[in-house]
């Protein structure tokens, strides 16, 4: 019986944090993962550090997958300003963003 239920409460959290705002960690795939465009491992760590330090200081982290590829881009430039990103730093998280999503879709 505990085997059983250590087993669903780790099902529990594995299913609530592909539904909820899990980061995932930035990988060496990351780096190569979208069509024809190359973000650096670099890159891709200032993007998430910057994506769950800046956007949690107005509202809860999204969810990564709840927006499309195309709609990401806008949602950071629209909140840019309110956050004071950069423009290295809005491409550096759009590209994290992507970088996870194209790992997904």
């Amino acid at each position: 019986m505990k085997k059983v239920s250590i087993f669903v409460v780790l099902a529990c959290l594995l299913v609530s944090c592909e539904s909820t705002n899990y980061v995932p960690p930035v990988t060496s795939q990351m780096a190569t993962a979208r069509k024809g465009q190359h973000a650096g491992l670099p890159m891709l760590r200032e993007g998430r550090t910057l994506f769950v330090h800046r956007c949690i200081e107005c509202h809860t982290l999204p969810v990564l997958w709840r927006y499309s590829t195309e709609d990401w881009p806008a949602i950071v430039d629209s909140m840019s300003h309110r956050a004071s990103l950069k423009p290295a730093e809005r491409e550096a998280i759009v590209a994290y963003i992507l970088a996870v999503r194209t790992r997904r879709d």
